[in-house]
């Protein structure tokens, strides 16, 4: 497939947000350029409009999508800065287990949580961020770890191995999404789980674009969803050399690449999760390690920053990669109150900035907090107010409270 280089647009789902129409505000969509001979759309071109312009209309869409003004901005500024999100999805043997946790929509913007095999958690996620990305106008593509057609020496096939999605091939949304079903449906649990056979291709692929890549200023944005230790192709038992070609592996993407990295681990096995910590702590990289919604709420709320809620949207954009390394350090450590005072500002529904001032910021905060809507919060499993007031006193030591 050839390169193509596109404009970032931002376009309505009903899906995800009941919208049946493009927001007024939005970009228009702009039909692909295709350049360059190898991979699959890796490199976005910058629109024709000013940086300024685009930003605007990527951050009023968005707003009118629901998505609260600080994070509108924040994901304004990064689009053009990302290039593709690519998803490469454990479907190894292991994940036929029943422990997967699965998020259903409900009534009145609540969702309710039940259990699933971890495949059915990994094709959830896979369905959910597709029509995301369609929603944000950002190409993606899906890449299985193990496909039932494919043997270890034979080149990728698009339908069959990966699925890539973006809106302005000008294939319909609804056909994209059928697309990616199809495979997943295709391809259950099976075979080992040759992870760092995977991440070797997907570093020849960006390889062969990295000059276009930097020259547009763009990542791209792999999230690796897992339920198990890297093995050998030929072997079910992951050995210590496993494990430690795979941190090469994942090094030498990270260093030699303009990539990101999101691990979402679908699993509550300890050694799995230990492992994947480590590799988060000894690595120094990119990287951002990610529970299941409920699962990084409660890390979240046990690093000592539970004052706020934490919805779909915010785990979405999470899972999906950003660069922003406030919404990193969430479930790593507590915020000091800089950092607590520029994520209320994030998740706000009102674009005026609130004051520096301590005391003036709480104030105008609960002014805030009262003309804005309620919203789903995953430890509580209940909507309520974006943030907890007296949490955020107690974090910033105002009315006598002490940090927390």
């Amino acid at each position: 497939a050839q390169v193509c280089v596109r404009t970032p647009i931002i376009m309505a789902n009903q899906a995800l947000f009941g919208y049946t129409e493009v927001p007024p505000t939005a970009p228009p969509l702009v039909q692909a350029t295709l350049v360059g001979t190898q991979g699959a759309q890796l490199v976005r071109q910058v629109s024709a409009r000013t940086p300024q312009q685009s930003v605007e209309q990527i951050r009023a869409g968005l707003v009118e999508l629901g998505v609260p003004c600080g994070l509108a901005q924040m994901l304004a500024d990064e689009d053009s800065k990302i290039g593709l999100r690519m998803y490469l999805l454990d479907n190894s043997g292991s994940t036929a287990a029943s422990d997967g946790n699965l998020v259903e929509a409900g009534p009145g913007g609540t969702y309710s949580f039940r259990g699933a095999t971890r495949w059915d958690e990994i094709c959830a996620l896979a369905m959910d961020h597709a029509k995301w990305n369609l929603v944000t106008g950002i190409p993606c593509e899906f890449m299985l770890l193990n496909c039932t057609a494919r043997d270890q020496q034979s080149p990728m096939t698009e339908g069959r191995d990966f699925v890539h999605i973006d809106r302005s091939t000008g294939v319909s949304d609804g056909d994209q999404i059928a697309g990616l079903k199809r495979m997943l449906d295709a391809n259950g649990p099976r075979g080992v789980t040759p992870i760092t056979a995977r991440v070797q291709e997907i570093h020849q692929r960006i390889k062969q674009e990295f000059q276009d890549l930097t020259r547009q200023g763009q990542f791209v944005f792999l999230n690796l969803c897992t339920d198990g230790m890297p093995t050998s192709p030929m072997s079910g038992q992951s050995s210590p050399k496993d494990q430690a070609d795979m941190c090469e592996a994942l090094r030498h993407l990270c260093t030699d690449l303009p990539v990101q990295l999101v691990i979402r681990l679908c699993t509550d096995d300890d050694a799995t999760v230990a492992y994947y910590n480590k590799v988060d702590e000894d690595m120094e990289l990119p990287l951002d390690i990610l529970d299941d919604m409920r699962g990084e709420a409660k890390e979240i709320a046990a690093a000592g920053n539970g004052w706020f809620s934490y919805t779909p949207l915010l785990h979405r954009i999470r899972e999906a990669g950003t660069m922003c390394k406030l919404l990193d350090l969430l479930d790593e450590r507590q915020l000091n109150p800089v950092e607590v005072k520029k994520l209320v500002q994030l998740l706000c529904d009102s674009p005026k900035p609130l004051p520096n001032d301590n005391a003036q910021f709480v104030k105008e905060l609960r002014d805030v907090i009262g003309k804005s809507r309620q919203v789903f919060d995953a430890r509580a499993g209940r909507m309520q107010n974006f943030v907890d007031l007296n949490g955020v006193k107690r974090a910033l030591g105002v009315g006598g409270c002490s940090v927390m």
